[in-house]
């Protein structure tokens, strides 16, 4: 029986694999926003993806929900929402639905 050789590469953090996290303690600070964090390299990921007017309006949604105190949204408050910004996701959702409305108006 034979055992194939496995090799762990160590990464500048000490970990095993996976990606360095090279800005994951370096967030960015977004104007008129408050509780949303994000770092750098994830806000221009964004922008790209979704576009300024877009993004800035889900940014805009994700805050308030946040702002509204609700036990729900705490449990996202202090932490990275990378996550809450999925295409399929409500946020991004909820912001493509109130731009048809401005412009339908």
């Amino acid at each position: 029986m034979t055992f194939k050789s496995k090799k762990w590469f160590y990464k500048e953090n000490g970990n095993k694999g996976g990606r360095p996290k090279q800005d994951s303690k370096t967030y960015i600070k977004i104007p008129e926003i408050t509780l949303v964090i994000l770092t750098p390299s994830q806000y221009n990921t964004l922008v790209e993806k979704y576009g300024h007017e877009l993004f800035s309006r889900a940014l805009k949604i994700l805050d308030k929900w946040f702002m509204s105190g609700s036990p729900s949204a705490m449990k996202y408050v202090g932490k990275n929402n990378y996550a809450h910004f999925r295409t399929d996701g409500w946020v991004i959702n909820e912001a493509r639905i109130l731009k048809n409305k401005q412009s339908d108006s």
